[in-house]
């Protein structure tokens, strides 16, 4: 551990880090104890009528003393009482200042789309160790990982229900200027035009815009060739890094695929469609545990 290091100033960040992880596990815990003996003491005292303004009042006097919004009091609720009610090895380890406010969080997230309690056991189980010596955004990777590998079904109808709702949509701000946001699309079609957009960007570098701006331009440039009396044009080639369970692509189970850089996953059933209609090139790769590639063969 970090903690043991022989640099004495490097000891005392880490030791700094661990006393903010146990100031806010305290500030978690003492939010928790307040609001059940409060809610109990609304329950023995007040008529039903009386209780649900009670609470509300309670709440929010709870929220300015933590120096929350009632939003950010309800989410930070939510989180606790997930992680000391669902979570006893993530709760324990928290309380411990092992792992801070953040991670707790993140895991909590996660919990929640997880429909199953043994899943939600297994993660307690296993979750802890990598979290404490991770980055919250490797965390957050691999509690995508976790949830499309231990439950795969829900991956697909989750994918189905999101995808089902894409939308784009345009916000105009008041400098004459806007943003553009496109909502729930897949992640593989996102990662094309991601490719498309970086390949143009880097073509043009003749002039004194930088990649950001060459690469929104290109955006917009094709925005503005829409023209519904033609046929969309043919798309380049695509390679686009996923790794696939030899399962998925046998059909014996539904395993997701995950990106190569492990951000973002395809469930089964599209990855099954896309390697059919795709003409891919296929390489194996022999990963471990950690999806840490041990060889290559193309």
């Amino acid at each position: 551990m970090i903690e043991s290091t022989r640099d004495a100033r490097v000891g005392g960040l880490a030791g700094l880090r661990r006393e903010r992880a146990l100031a806010e596990f305290r500030q978690w815990n003492a939010t928790l104890d307040l609001l059940d003996a409060e809610t109990a003491r609304i329950e023995r005292e007040l008529e039903p009528r009386a209780r649900e303004l009670e609470v509300a009042a309670v709440r929010s006097v709870i929220a300015q003393a933590n120096g929350w919004s009632e939003h950010q009091l309800a989410a930070r609720l939510h989180e606790a009482e997930t992680a000391r009610d669902d979570l006893p090895a993530v709760w324990a380890a928290f309380g411990d200042g092992e792992l801070d406010a953040a991670r707790v969080s993140i895991i909590a997230a996660g919990a929640w789309k997880l429909t199953e309690e043994r899943s939600v056991e297994k993660l307690d189980r296993q979750v802890v160790s990598y979290a404490a010596t991770h980055t919250t955004g490797e965390l957050r990777q691999w509690m995508r990982r976790f949830i499309a590998r231990v439950e795969p079904d829900e991956v697909e109808k989750r994918y189905e229900d999101i995808v089902a709702e894409r939308s784009v949509t345009i916000h105009h701000d008041e400098d004459g200027t806007g943003s553009l946001y496109a909502e729930n699309l897949p992640s593989y079609v996102l990662a094309g035009i991601d490719q498309r957009l970086d390949h143009a960007a880097k073509t043009t570098n003749d002039d004194d815009r930088t990649l950001a701006q060459r690469r929104a331009d290109v955006f917009v440039d094709a925005l503005d060739h829409i023209d519904p009396e033609n046929e969309p044009a043919r798309g380049p080639s695509l390679a686009i890094g996923v790794m696939v369970p030899a399962s998925t692509l046998a059909g014996v189970d539904d395993q997701p695929a995950i990106s190569a850089d492990r951000d973002w996953v395809i469930p089964a059933n599209v990855l099954r469609d896309l390697a059919l209609s795709g003409n891919p090139f296929w390489y194996r790769l022999l990963v471990d545990d950690q999806d840490d590639v041990l060889s290559v063969t193309y």
